[in-house]
């Protein structure tokens, strides 16, 4: 799972080859950039206000994570819920199937959780013998299509189209083939009815936890992830600890903000708030709640350089505003994350040496920083990532060399000035006249899919030395 990461280049460049998945993720751009630009230009009061508020909010909870913690585990306890700790991905996988087996558990519904793909969940539970059945429909497509890892952490399918989609459930469900969305997702509710209500077992993430109230908050756009927490007897709720929030109060602060940067909604279709296990007076709810509380790399960030990291509240926004996630999608980086969060958290998470591409995967335009709900300075982060690449010399050596030459010659104007005039000669001298240089011939790669543009007209120094000379 973690060595993906290092073929980013790879899968990349099979990305932008497939005409297919081009297509796909260009109609994606315009939906989700264009539906929050209208969703925060429709907001009554000052986003910018709002943004710094989510900050604050986040911020309060990482500087005394252990405290809110603490108190979570204690209200939830008080409802009759049980509270586990999770080190690592193997942990996750060996609580739920300790629960699953304590309560004679053979089918589980799922709910979308991104720490059961961290832990590989679904591959866990089918070798102990119990069946995992996605309910979120962009996960229940992947699963259908021979388990494909999600492509986006908001709409996982969004590598596919229509067809696609009407082919994998014509041959899954043994159904006619059907092209119009109304009918193929009635079709998916129909097939998954039957399993909400034959499993024991139902197993959710958790997009905010509150500490307050010991409860745990789902925000959807499907109904499936009220099903999968009210009518089997078990709930397994498996979140992040940076997941937790103080109170109601700052969760309805957050809730002004995740829905409108992650689809553009004010409100999304549901919010479900779960606290403990059924009461006597509930007409649902489960008999049995669990909650399985996952480091795996959280707690090592606070108090570190990228502890801000840690504030993400997964819309997605980051992805969806960024030139190369929008270009080559999500399968590219390897792991469960994608994007600009993504090349964070996968190197963090699993190790800078196992992801040595993401950091820079990056023009660092800024366009994940400014869309950020919680103002995550996304490439302030990966920058720092790549001097820990190049401290613990991890590029290629070309590569450490070439910065070197450079941050020298910066460090001297005269020699720098120099060098750009003998760069401007070579470039020129490649060119031979032309305005396009077919092969660049130091670094060949840059031109090994588009020609680079000559120099044309003078350098900057020089116009900047003749204006100086013209108002002296």
């Amino acid at each position: 799972m973690r060595s993906q990461a290092m073929f980013f280049q790879r899968r990349a460049g099979e990305a932008l080859a497939d005409p297919r998945l081009q297509k796909n993720f260009a109609g994606l751009k315009d939906k989700f950039v264009g539906m929050r630009a209208r969703a925060v230009a429709n907001y009554e009061n000052d986003f910018e206000e709002l943004r710094d508020a989510g900050q604050a909010i986040r911020d309060r909870v990482i500087d005394n994570l252990d405290v809110w913690l603490e108190l979570f585990e204690e209200k939830a306890t008080a409802r009759g819920a049980t509270v586990l700790w999770a080190r690592d991905g193997s942990e996750i996988c060996e609580h739920v199937i300790a629960i699953a087996q304590r309560h004679g558990v053979t089918k589980v519904t799922k709910s979308k959780s991104m720490l059961s793909e961290e832990a590989q969940l679904n591959a866990a539970l089918a070798a102990a013998g119990i069946q995992p059945v996605e309910t979120d429909l962009g996960e229940y497509i992947l699963q259908i299509a021979d388990n494909e890892p999600p492509s986006h952490i908001i709409a996982p399918a969004a590598h596919k189209n229509l067809d696609e989609v009407a082919d994998l459930f014509a041959a899954t469900h043994q159904q006619p083939r059907k092209t119009e969305i109304p009918a193929l997702t009635r079709e998916a509710r129909e097939v998954l009815r039957e399993h909400f209500l034959s499993a024991d077992m139902g197993i959710s993430g958790g997009n905010f936890l509150i500490a307050e109230t010991g409860s745990v908050v789902l925000v959807t756009n499907e109904g499936n992830g009220r099903m999968v927490t009210t009518l089997p007897k078990v709930h397994v709720v498996i979140t992040g600890i940076e997941k937790i929030v103080p109170t109601l109060a700052d969760f309805a602060t957050l809730m002004r903000l995740l829905p409108r940067s992650a689809t553009g909604q004010e409100i999304s279709n549901y919010v479900s708030v779960c606290t403990g296990t059924k009461g006597e007076a509930d007409a649902d709810g489960p008999e049995h709640t669990y909650f399985v509380l996952v480091d795996n790399g959280r707690a090592g960030l606070v108090g570190s350089e990228f502890q801000a990291m840690l504030r993400c509240i997964r819309c997605g926004a980051c992805m969806n505003h960024c030139p190369v996630y929008q270009t080559v999608g999500g399968h590219a980086y390897g792991w469960v994350y994608p994007g600009p969060m993504g090349a964070v958290l996968t190197s963090l998470y699993t190790g800078i040496e196992n992801a040595l591409d993401l950091p820079h995967a990056s023009t660092l335009c800024n366009q994940c920083g400014v869309v950020c709900p919680v103002k995550i300075p996304l490439p302030e982060l990966l920058r720092k990532l790549r001097e820990r690449q190049t401290e613990r010399g991890l590029r290629p050596w070309s590569e450490r060399l070439a910065l070197s030459v450079w941050s020298r010659l910066a460090q001297r104007p005269a020699l720098y000035a120099l060098a750009t005039k003998l760069g401007v000669r070579y470039l020129n001298w490649l060119a031979s006249g032309r305005d396009r240089i077919a092969v660049l011939g130091v670094a060949p790669g840059w031109t090994a899919g588009r020609d680079f543009p000559a120099p044309q007209g003078r350098t900057f120094k020089e116009l900047y030395s003749s204006r100086q000379e013209q108002k002296a």
